[in-house]
């Protein structure tokens, strides 16, 4: 049998930094549904259909790019890795910054 593959140490910062993203990316999704449910119990405006929608979205995105960075050890690690950074900084961009 052969040995797994593990990624370069070079990998470990930008996987760990892109998993943080993605798991405050997940909450913040969650938090952005509860937020929803409770604006529509006491008809309130809350965030809307769209950012509720586009925050799931975004969040299924960078789970599947960060399951990819953690399970290979090749060029898709970085790239992955990468895809997590942008989508979550244009999430942030779109519906909270800007």
């Amino acid at each position: 049998m052969e040995a797994a593959k593990r990624p370069p140490r070079t990998y470990g910062i930008l996987r760990a930094v892109s998993g943080v993203l993605a798991v405050g990316l997940v909450l913040l999704a969650l938090g952005n549904i509860g937020v929803q449910f409770y604006a529509n119990s006491r008809d309130l405006p809350g965030p809307g259909t769209l950012s509720v929608v586009a925050h799931v979205v975004a969040a299924l995105l960078v789970v599947a790019a960060q399951i990819v960075a953690d399970r290979y050890a090749d060029w898709k690690a970085p790239v992955a890795s990468f895809a997590v950074l942008v989508v979550t900084g244009v999430t942030l961009w779109t519906f909270w910054w800007a």
